[in-house]
């Protein structure tokens, strides 16, 4: 197990304790939080200029450090805004794109997985890959003329102004131990969130969670009497097989036919115990997984590693599972004979595009309608 991964697991360990593997970590944590502080206080005052942009900009972000399904959330705001008729661009950082991108199309996994990922499953949508966003904000709006430019992971990118602030946060995991990077998974203080014009909670959903979450939007939402909690619950869809990309079943029944079967899963991604959960709890039998730290880039001998175990166990009938994002940067890795064992679990959010932009967006109070766009009054 990466290292990492391994801190990543002890961020979130049950009873929200603070594991005595990160007590060493805590002068860190006062030396990052200052770093923090600093900077918001920079643009509180002015010193650090925020770009205001022509085109409305709806930012989807975090405040911990990933695992709140942002990528499909991403995915499901612009379909509802395609439907509608508007033109969209997603503007992505390209996290785990294999050499820094200063303006570009996600169209190769090699541009960055998440953003790739987008491109993939909203492929009516312009996603952009940069690493400077301002920049890439401005020669997207003047080669695309969009209607929306969708900020990905974009709650601490204030560089960027924004006419919408969404904030996702994992109803299953909440804040962790909430402690800041590196002792705990906060990007930010927990009273950032009074940012944010909507919240999504996401994932596996409690009563308890739910009264939590708002519980802190009364705390720091500082009297923000239209700031929703929306509850955002990730469901089984089935498999969806890598010969012919097509989801198995849509009916949790539908992984019947596969329990019998020794799985074996790989993944690179922020909460990979979560992963092993969904598997898990379809009854699915995980014989190995394979546990990579977030964005990590596969090489072969890790697939063969991966393929040494699937041999091993040929008697049981192996499948391959592995996630949406991790996919397409091993599709060319792995050997014909065995693509028709190679399958990605579906965890769909019940979130609905439409609703987005007809029942929330323009509805809000404090903005009005002038033609495609959407301006603060």
């Amino acid at each position: 197990m990466r290292i990492k991964t391994w801190i990543a697991g002890l961020h979130y360990q049950p009873g929200k304790k603070l594991s005595p593997w990160l007590l060493p970590l805590l002068p860190l944590e006062w030396a990052y939080g200052l770093g923090v502080s600093l900077r918001l206080l920079a643009y509180q005052m002015g010193w650090l200029k925020t770009f205001q942009a022509d085109v409305p900009v709806i930012s989807i972000g975090n405040l911990t450090t990933g695992g709140t399904g942002k990528t499909p959330i991403v995915v499901e705001i612009a379909r509802g805004l395609i439907k509608a008729g508007k033109t969209v661009v997603v503007l992505s950082r390209g996290y785990g794109a294999e050499e820094p991108v200063a303006y570009g199309r996600a169209l190769d996994p090699s541009h960055g997985d998440e953003a790739y990922m987008i491109q993939e499953q909203a492929p009516e949508a312009i996603v952009i890959v940069g690493r400077d966003r301002v920049s890439t904000l401005q020669r997207a709006v003047h080669d695309y003329r969009p209607d929306y430019v969708l900020l990905d992971d974009g709650f601490q990118y204030l560089r960027l102004g924004r006419a919408i602030n969404i904030l996702l946060i994992d109803g299953s995991q909440l804040l962790g131990n909430g402690h800041l990077l590196p002792v705990g998974p906060l990007r930010e203080p927990l009273d950032e969130l009074r940012r944010a014009d909507l919240i999504f909670l996401t994932k596996q959903i409690s009563q308890e969670a739910m009264q939590t979450v708002e519980g802190w939007v009364k705390r720091y939402g500082k009297g923000k009497a239209t700031l929703q909690v929306v509850p955002v619950e990730f469901k089984p869809a089935g498999l969806r097989a890598l010969a012919d990309f097509k989801t198995v079943s849509r009916h949790p029944t539908g992984f019947e036919q596969f329990r019998q079967r020794a799985v074996v899963a790989f993944s690179a991604v922020a909460q990979p115990e979560q992963f092993e959960h969904d598997l898990q709890a379809q009854g699915l039998q995980v014989i190995r997984h394979f546990r990579f730290s977030d964005h990590h880039v596969y090489s072969q001998v890790d697939l063969n590693e991966i393929l040494a175990v699937f041999n091993q166990h040929a008697a049981e009938n192996p499948i391959l599972v592995t996630t949406d994002k991790d996919l397409p940067k091993v599709r060319k890795l792995i050997p014909a004979p065995i693509q028709n064992a190679v399958y990605t679990l579906q965890m769909l959010p019940s979130l609905d595009g439409r609703w987005f932009y007809d029942e929330f967006l323009t509805q809000m109070p404090g903005y009005v309608h002038a033609g495609n766009h959407v301006h603060s009054r």
